[in-house]
């Protein structure tokens, strides 16, 4: 008959395994001496395959079974954490072991385990799927922007440097091309099995997309004594993955380029040595291909012009008049150093605008930077006619928020107005919109209805529509209660216009641009006579003469005037005069556009690779967006006004010696660096000279303003 202790013992067994079987564990309780099993529930009988009789012994059964259980073991060693182990037969368990008080009031070590086998499989597939390119096998981008991110700290510390080196398949077009996609993504299967089969690259090789390959590599720091050495080491590793890489059933051979950007010397941050190692691999295959390139400053046109370049576009009210400019790069990418205005170079351009004879009420859009809580900034800059903006993130949260409207504090605190851009309407921002001046939308927001809700609900903020390039679209932004707008919308002809019939006091103007405009002899005495006639055109011309964009002083008659500046530049003259009457009734930029345009042309027209009529490239710039300031089309103006051939071929088509320099002020105006770069590099213009082109045109308009 049993014990009473004995009894005791089973009874708490058995409560024991009514509590843990129907849970999804193994537990097994094992005595100190002689590893005796004393207890298994019933999942854990299972795994060890007992049957009716239970065997006693730890080393005979669960140690044989998970041979590395002992290393976890309390009875071995004081403590033992969450620990990953593995059977015999390949299944996977978290366990871990802690020391108890048995019912017998001995202590045992008790091991808890869960079969996380299946778990673990799926958690692979899901990762391999996540981190995992399909094709090929190889990691992909998010893996590559995760395993650099984990050592971004360490490059902006300086304990690290290394290289991203960007490389893709020369001629791999002709193999999709001829043999079709098929072999192509069997061809950059072999590429990346045999890559992964050297030691060199294996471990280090990512797949962007299409034939886009990144090798990853990074090292202490202090492993190179100087660039150049750690330059030399990488430029001779890479060097062995230049091959030709074909197949057996194919004729063609695909090479590699390579373009390689240096951490942290060409960048801290992934985007940034992924763009600049983008550059140097074209640089490759424009030097002939099968190649290594690494990054150089002077291969970066477009980065120049972001470093050089405070974009001016305008902002107006619903009358079509202008409140004022934003003065930041349009062609940034997100960025802090890319977003913030340089203000050394800002100071420059805040110089050459001439801000001081400029009407006071126009207000100047700027990035916030942190230089401007700076004191001297403080003190220097003309904080009335300043509005910062503040860049909202776009995943916000409250954190955020808090930092976002503690900045804003500050910043009223030190007399800024505030303008919240990226703003989204899904997003309670209630805290920030009461301290702020001006709104904008993120591009992204597309949700009309709650953008009206809070327009209206938020009468003391006045809010700008972006990307307004429409007539349409200015209208379906009035209509949605936005008091200011972004975009080029005014210098877009109104369709179905009728011709305008000029007014008699404009036809004065009209008639001077005609005399101005022809190539043939220009004549004085008919000019003359329609100055003389209009008093208030004589006072204008004059007030121009003797401004500091033309340089004369002193100038009290017509005829000293015509004496001093001769026949072109009385024309240009004139022309100027004459576009300023015509377009009074416009938006004031639609005459400012194509001002600037006409002197940034002039200004650039000497240093083209093909030399430009002076003369004709300023004409060019000037009646550019005429016929919409007339609401005529091109057609009836060129028809109206005789211009020589190239220059109405050139407004009437593409095809005009001057058609890609009217392309060229348009993507200049809309920050297109890309294609302001591709422009300036087939023209051998230097950016520098193209960029103090344009703010010596700003400022020559500047200086006509009466």
């Amino acid at each position: 008959m049993a014990s009473r202790k004995e009894t005791k013992k089973a009874e708490f067994e058995k409560l024991l395994s009514d509590i843990l079987d129907p849970q999804d564990v193994e537990v097994y309780a094992v005595r100190e001496k002689g590893c005796e099993l004393v207890f298994a529930n019933r999942q854990a009988k299972n795994h060890l395959k007992f049957g009716e009789t239970m065997v006693s012994n730890c080393k005979t059964s669960l140690a044989k079974s998970l041979p590395d259980i002992c290393d976890f073991c309390v009875n071995s060693k004081s403590a033992s954490e969450m620990f990953e182990i593995q059977d015999m037969e390949g299944r996977s368990y978290n366990a871990r072991c802690c020391r108890v008080e048995w019912i017998d009031d001995k202590p045992a070590a008790v091991f808890y385990m869960r079969d996380i086998t299946q778990e673990k499989a799926q958690n692979e597939l899901l990762y391999a799927m996540a981190y995992v390119d399909q094709l090929t096998g190889v990691p992909n981008r998010q893996k590559l922007k995760e395993d650099f991110n984990a050592i971004e700290a360490k490059i902006a510390n300086g304990s690290v440097s290394g290289v991203v080196a960007l490389f893709d398949l020369d001629h791999f077009k002709a193999v999709n091309d001829t043999y079709g996609h098929n072999t192509g993504d069997l061809v950059l299967r072999r590429l990346t099995e045999h890559l992964q089969g050297e030691k060199d690259f294996n471990g280090h090789l990512y797949r962007l997309g299409g034939d886009e390959f990144i090798l990853l590599y990074s090292e202490p720091s202090s492993k190179f004594e100087s660039d150049d050495l750690l330059r030399a080491h990488y430029e001779e590793l890479l060097a062995k993955a230049l091959r030709a890489y074909t197949l057996p059933t194919i004729e063609v051979k695909c090479t590699l380029s390579i373009g390689v950007s240096v951490f942290p010397h060409h960048g801290e941050n992934l985007s940034e040595l992924l763009r600049k190692a983008d550059i140097a691999l074209y640089k490759a295959k424009a030097d002939g291909r099968n190649q290594v390139t690494f990054f150089e400053s002077q291969y970066d046109t477009a980065q120049k012009f972001r470093d050089l370049y405070i974009n001016i576009q305008p902002i107006l009210n619903s009358a079509g008049k202008t409140f004022g400019y934003e003065l930041v790069d349009r062609g940034n990418t997100g960025d802090e150093e890319d977003t913030t205005v340089n203000l050394n170079e800002f100071n420059r351009t805040v110089d050459a605008l001439g801000f001081n004879d400029i009407e006071n009420n126009v207000q100047y859009f700027i990035t916030y930077s942190k230089q401007l809580m700076n004191p001297a900034v403080l003190k220097s800059l003309p904080r009335e006619k300043f509005i910062i903006q503040i860049l909202l993130p776009a995943d916000v949260v409250q954190g955020e928020l808090n930092e976002q409207l503690a900045l804003c504090k500050d910043l009223r605190k030190n007399g800024y107005k505030l303008a919240l851009i990226g703003l989204h309407s899904g997003v309670s921002t209630q805290e920030l919109l009461e301290i702020a001046d001006y709104c904008k939308f993120a591009r992204s927001d597309k949700n009309t209805m709650k953008q009206k809700m809070l327009i209206s609900g938020n009468k003391r903020v006045r809010f700008i529509a972006s990307d307004v390039d429409t007539q349409a679209a200015y209208q379906a932004a009035k209509d949605m209660g936005y008091q200011l707008f972004q975009g080029f919308y005014f210098n877009q002809p109104v369709i179905g216009a009728k011709t305008k019939e000029i007014s008699p006091l404009k036809s004065n103007y009209f008639r001077l641009l005609k005399l101005s405009s022809t190539d043939d002899y220009m004549d004085f005495r008919e000019i003359s006579s329609v100055i003389s006639s209009d008093v208030a055109l004589s006072y204008k011309l004059l007030r121009i003469l003797n401004s500091a964009a033309v340089g004369l002083r002193n100038v009290s008659s017509i005829a000293i005037a015509v004496a001093y500046l001769g026949e072109e530049s009385l024309k240009k003259w004139i022309a100027v005069l004459a576009l300023r009457g015509i377009g009074e009734d416009k938006p004031l930029e639609l005459v400012r556009m194509s001002l600037i345009r006409a002197r940034f042309g002039e200004l650039l027209a000497p240093h083209f690779r093909i030399k430009r009529d002076l003369r004709q490239v300023f004409l060019v710039g000037m009646l550019s967006l005429l016929h919409i300031a007339l609401d005529m089309s091109k057609e009836q103006l060129v028809e109206e006004i005789a211009v020589a051939d190239d220059i109405s071929d050139s407004l009437l088509n593409k095809t005009g010696i001057y058609s890609d320099l009217l392309r060229f002020y348009e993507h200049y105006e809309y920050a297109n660096w890309d294609a302001v770069s591709q422009y300036v590099e087939e023209n051998q213009l230097d950016p520098q000279f193209v960029n103090e082109a344009y703010i010596s045109a700003v400022k020559w308009y500047s200086d006509l303003v009466l």
